[in-house]
């Protein structure tokens, strides 16, 4: 069985012809995966619509407050670019699970790689002085990571149709990202 296809066709409600046949807006999907929610359950225009709107109000909406609240750490750019990339999560993800193309599902992954870098400097510079960036704990690590993320956005179109890909880079940076929050909070 293939677990990162979802086999839920035929449980549609609201979208059938008067002919019988599915009348599916974004049919044939082309997103290498498919395995969040019944497919077209409430509209035939929306894909998995649970999925959208969570995308919106639960990653999005936390990402804008978080920039309007001037985040936790006030008028530090880092803080700016990484609930940027939040929203940017948001909208990519409801655009990927509005439509299951292939184009959104790239506007949804990549700016999760993108985040954990942003979360990945966030932890290396947490003990630079704040408001200032010119003084920078490791000078050149935007530098790097800006690098690592164009080297990572190359790899990932080449691959694109393996899910692995990502499911792999994502789970290294997120595991560096956990190691770097834990040793963190030891030293504090």
């Amino acid at each position: 069985q293939n677990y990162f296809i979802n086999e839920s066709k035929g449980v549609n409600v609201a979208n059938t012809t008067t002919g019988g046949e599915n009348n599916h807006y974004w049919e044939p999907h082309t997103a290498s995966i498919d395995f969040c929610e019944t497919n077209y359950l409430l509209s035939g225009h929306i894909v998995e619509p649970h999925n959208v709107w969570s995308s919106l109000l639960g990653l999005s909406l936390f990402g804008l407050l978080g920039m309007l609240r001037d985040q936790p750490i006030k008028g530090e750019l880092r803080m700016t670019i990484t609930y940027l990339v939040l929203v940017v999560i948001g909208i990519g993800s409801a655009a990927l699970h509005s439509t299951l193309h292939w184009v959104f599902q790239s506007s949804d992954e990549l700016p999760m790689i993108y985040l954990v870098f942003c979360v990945v400097y966030n932890c290396l510079e947490i003990k630079s002085p704040l408001g200032n960036a010119n003084v920078a704990r490791y000078p050149n690590l935007h530098l790097y990571l800006f690098f690592a993320a164009i080297i990572n956005t190359t790899i990932y179109f080449i691959f694109q149709h393996l899910f692995l890909i990502f499911f792999l880079t994502f789970s290294i940076m997120g595991g560096l990202s956990l190691f770097l929050h834990v040793q963190i909070y030891w030293e504090f």
